[in-house]
């Protein structure tokens, strides 16, 4: 049975997480490029090099894997709002162009050989309106966005993915509906990290909940 390939930015701690627990139905490998955006996958050059690092462990396509891809917290939660600030552009064009850098990424690995692979969800935010502690939201002090709006705006990019994954008959894997809270449409308190400097979400609740996403798939061997 082919191998779980997980790559994006720091939020694929939580696939480490499900892995070391045994809570996959395929064991798993993981490449995780901190501070990785989708828009940067357009960029070889970008500060992260994540493009160059995914490529080089993706590509030639690898017969005993499937990739699956988590990358967005970052745009939704910060690059976007920078980018449309300091160009003087809309957050919507901002938000097209994250996810046709993703997409196109995604055709490449297919061209490449890969017949699947797994799109998912970018996770919600968890940085308060304010906050200041922790390094993560220090850096992004100059977004003033809230956080209702950084939600919003990460159901609109996770909506557009999925009608990329479904153009392209993939799998779209999306934990939104389980981690909000239903009354505040935010997400919900028992995912926040329990750490308040750390924007991840709570390591086991989000391993067992993206496990449980991930082992309903039907995939081929």
């Amino acid at each position: 049975m082919r191998d779980w390939y997980f790559i994006g930015d720091s939020h694929v701690q939580s696939f480490e997480v499900a892995a070391a627990l045994r809570l996959l139905n395929r064991k798993a490998r993981c490449l995780l490029v901190p501070g990785a955006t989708s828009i940067g996958l357009r960029n070889p050059e970008s500060q992260t090099h994540a493009v160059a690092l995914f490529k080089e462990a993706l590509l030639p396509a690898l017969a005993d894997a499937i990739p699956v891809i988590q990358l967005g917290e970052v745009d939704c939660g910060f690059v976007i709002w920078w980018r449309a600030q300091k160009h003087g552009d809309s957050v919507e064009r901002q938000l097209a162009d994250s996810v046709a850098a993703c997409a196109a990424f995604v055709d490449d690995l297919l061209d490449a050989g890969y017949p699947t692979l797994v799109l998912t969800g970018a996770v919600l935010p968890t940085i308060r309106d304010g906050q200041s502690q922790g390094k993560v939201a220090r850096a992004r002090h100059e977004v003033t966005a809230t956080l209702r709006q950084r939600t919003e705006l990460t159901h609109r990019y996770n909506a557009r993915l999925r009608d990329e994954a479904e153009a392209r008959g993939l799998p779209f894997v999306d934990i939104t509906p389980c981690i909000t809270d239903p009354e505040s449409g935010l997400v919900a308190e028992e995912f926040r990290n329990r750490n308040p400097r750390d924007h991840h979400l709570e390591p086991v609740r989000a391993a067992e909940v993206w496990a449980e996403a991930l082992n309903r798939l039907d995939l081929p061997p």
